[in-house]
């Protein structure tokens, strides 16, 4: 019998840690401005290297190291910092060109506007927040026709203005913090609305109107409208979809499990390896150290499967075995997580568990009792496949009646827990009992289990001889009932 370890620690509203500092950015820097030839190739993890824009993302490798993304983001805003306005307009047009990826499968473009929507890194004064505000009108004057510019404007707006609100519940905002959101929020809007008159259509400005949307409080409808336009226009962008299941959660306004049947529908409607990612992406959106119940109507087989096929056709991604630990841990599937964390070893996301202890404490819980729980399963599936074959279905007959004669005076103890558990008998060729195991440690359960060990250990033989030794019982006992009856 094992039992899962639940620990939790408060969650968190949507915001970005990064850990890299200015100057440490600064050298990276140096090292990425330099041509060389363009590759990139939609669904694969690629760089994108252009002579034309002095620029390689080549060195952030995601597969490696779980701070790649958060230094590619820094390095963008470092550009921006220096002013460097036409260089991030030619990076941005091959981003939209090429539909590049990181391994593992998050889009290269979206990183790029995370890294141009706030002053980083680090935690930003209102002296910083006006300069990266004056940098980016910056580049909209002198470059006018730039959608990059326009986007990444409303995006800074948009977390500009939730600088304003705070990240507290809405009870503690004030009245000026509500007022400066939302205007600061209106003004996202407006620039969006006018962007699309633009040469340049991007995929990322329908982002940028749905971090609107949630700012705005839209209703469903409007919303949705607004997500199927975007899919409309890049069918393949998951944070189209990640950004909605998100809406979708009670926090924000929806009911439990809607963000988790959007996901399977969305899914459904891709099907094949494709939506299984998806499906898995989305629910790495919704899945956190908390509290939240929202993952529980998420399918554990298929976010499995879409973790499989992400890493088959993206590649491995530190984020995405972080997600996968955390999903397993969630779902209680130790046999799962524990390879989940070797493969993490010291490259933990902060995003996803929040705390070093939380994560270290889950890491030691996967490595005691994965064995144990992997054990479990097999016996399970053993007793499982006895019950159905032809001599389990005969052998049942007698092994019910005796079983029915032990289990008679556990049941006065249902009065402490009557909760129903399966039970699971190692007979011996003679007969007796060899080993047994329980799935819920009821007062009932340890009763049988006393029983099973105090026959075991003068040697009785309860149960008729099995078809062959040892063989694998699986009984499930409901205290209710006076009988059992084969799972």
């Amino acid at each position: 019998m094992t039992c899962m370890l639940r620990t939790s620690t408060p969650c968190s509203r949507r915001f970005h840690a990064f850990v890299l500092a200015a100057a440490s950015a600064g050298a990276l820097l140096l090292v990425l401005l330099h041509g060389t030839k363009a590759v990139a190739a939609e669904g694969n993890a690629s760089p994108v290297v252009s002579s034309s824009c002095g620029f390689s993302d080549a060195a952030f490798d995601t597969s490696t190291d779980i701070h790649a993304v958060e230094q590619y983001q820094v390095v963008i805003a470092q550009l921006l910092k220096q002013e460097k306005f036409a260089q991030l307009d030619c990076i941005a047009d091959g981003l939209r060109a090429t539909k590049a990826r990181f391994s593992g499968g998050a889009w290269k473009l979206r990183n790029f506007y995370i890294g141009l929507d706030s002053p980083r890194p680090g935690h930003p004064t209102q002296e910083d927040w006006r300069h990266h505000m004056a940098l980016i009108e910056s580049w909209t004057q002198l470059r006018p026709h730039s959608a990059t510019a326009q986007i990444a404007l409303a995006e800074s707006y948009v977390q500009y203005g939730w600088d304003a609100r705070g990240s507290g519940y809405a009870d503690d905002v004030s009245n000026s913090g509500w007022k400066i959101f939302a205007q600061r929020l209106e003004k996202a809007r407006q620039i969006l609305t006018a962007a699309p008159s633009l040469k340049t259509k991007c995929t990322d400005w329908y982002i940028a109107m749905q971090l609107v949307s949630q700012g705005q409080n839209w209703d469903l409808p409007r919303t949705t409208a607004l997500l199927k336009e975007a899919i409309a226009f890049e069918p393949g962008y998951q944070y189209y979809y990640r950004f909605y299941a998100h809406n979708l959660l009670p926090k924000w306004g929806g009911a439990d499990g809607d963000a988790a049947r959007f996901a399977e529908g969305s899914a459904n409607r891709i099907a094949g390896d494709d939506g299984d990612i998806l499906y898995f992406l989305i629910a790495s959106k919704v899945v956190c150290a908390c509290q939240e119940p929202e993952f529980s109507y998420f399918s554990w087989p298929r976010l499995q499967k879409g973790y499989a096929a992400t890493e088959k056709k993206y590649g491995p991604d530190l984020l995405n075995v972080n997600n996968l630990g955390m999903m397993a841990v969630k779902a209680g599937d130790w046999v799962v997580a524990a390879p989940a964390f070797d493969k993490i070893g010291d490259q933990w996301a902060k995003d996803v568990w929040l705390t070093e202890t939380w994560f270290k404490s889950n890491q030691a819980m996967a490595k005691s009792t994965s064995a144990a729980q992997a054990r479990s399963r097999a016996i399970q599936q053993e007793a499982d496949d006895n019950g159905k074959s032809a001599e389990g279905i005969t052998y049942r007959k007698d092994f019910d009646y005796r079983m029915s004669a032990i289990e008679q005076p556990c049941l006065e103890k249902a009065k402490e827990d009557p909760s129903e558990f399966d039970f699971l008998v190692s007979v011996g060729k003679e007969g007796g009992v060899e080993d047994a195991w329980g799935t819920h440690p009821t007062p009932v359960m340890q009763c049988l289990m006393k029983a099973m060990y105090d026959g075991h250990i003068k040697n009785e033989k309860p149960f008729p001889a099995p078809p062959k030794a040892p063989f694998w019982v699986s009984v499930h006992v409901d205290p209710s009932k006076a009988n059992t009856a084969m799972k």
